[in-house]
């Protein structure tokens, strides 16, 4: 007999963050913390049958995505069902009836280990079609990042506010391979010093072609795909960059963030930084 075919697949990250589960859990169902590792807004409704809603973006390129709580176990278990409809100032639009489709479920499992805490994380429901082969790539590289960045905020700067320097989405005419290798490279982060052969964990100290000196931590590097830095020199920044394909053209996303006291240190690098990373992958 033959075995079917499956007809979806799941994403399955997972973390060790050096905090109490409880501070965790706070981490993935709170308003204000989700805003310090993952999205620009949130809005929660705690409880089985609450709601759990995010966004990107400001103004009208705001984009809302909610889910609903099907299970609520504090601090060891979360689960989000499918999509609902997008919100708007005054609740879910009314246009959208149905929830939106496929119906991917995230479940959230926190178990402690001596002190630590473990997060998994399984995204199932994902199809199995070529047409989702880019938002599979993309959301399990986007995971990795976010789960970096959740533990970098929770073990360097725990309760403090993020501030956004950076958000960009730029198309870039470069693949993949050669984008990333102008990203980090000699016209890129690395004029001086190099990010080549760098693992996750290592120690870096570099100078961009935009003039910073820059000294820090890699979090994670997966050439040619995504890259988070955390950068002493401006007190736990995160820096981070993905390169995508999607509708068959290329993408790169970057955001800068800082925490807690930068704001000198950090005056008019967000301005800085648009206009040479814009300049830096600008169409011929």
């Amino acid at each position: 007999m033959e075995e079917e075919t499956p007809q979806s697949r799941n994403l399955e990250p997972e973390i060790e963050i050096n905090a109490p589960t409880e501070a965790v859990w706070k981490a993935i169902t709170d308003a204000e913390e989700l805003t310090r590792w993952f999205s620009d807004h949130a809005k929660v409704t705690p409880g089985v049958g609450g709601t759990c809603w995010v966004a990107w973006g400001e103004g009208e390129a705001q984009q809302f995505y909610g889910k609903t709580i099907e299970v609520w176990e504090p601090p060891h278990r979360l689960k989000l069902g499918p999509p609902v409809p997008e919100e708007s100032d005054t609740g879910p639009s009314p246009e959208a009836q149905a929830p939106l489709s496929p119906p991917i479920i995230d479940e959230y499992t926190l178990e402690t280990h001596g002190g630590h805490t473990l997060l998994r994380f399984v995204s199932s429901g994902i199809p199995v079609a070529a047409e989702w082969d880019g938002f599979y790539d993309s959301t399990n590289y986007g995971w990795k990042l976010f789960f970096r960045t959740l533990r970098h905020y929770l073990e360097r700067h725990p309760g403090k506010p993020r501030k956004t320097l950076i958000t960009m989405q730029q198309p870039i005419v470069l693949d993949a391979s050669e984008a990333w290798k102008k990203f980090v490279g000699p016209e890129g982060l690395a004029a001086e010093g190099s990010l080549e052969g760098l693992k996750d964990g290592d120690r870096f100290q570099i100078k961009t072609s935009a003039g910073e000196s820059l000294t820090g931590e890699v979090g994670i590097i997966k050439p040619p795909k995504i890259i988070l830095l955390t950068i002493d020199t401006f007190d736990g920044a995160v820096l981070s960059a993905a390169f995508e394909q999607m509708g068959g053209a290329n993408f790169l996303y970057i955001t800068l963030a800082t925490y807690g006291s930068a704001d000198e240190p950090t005056s008019g690098l967000g301005e800085r930084w648009t206009r040479w990373l814009k300049g830096l992958f600008q169409r011929q």
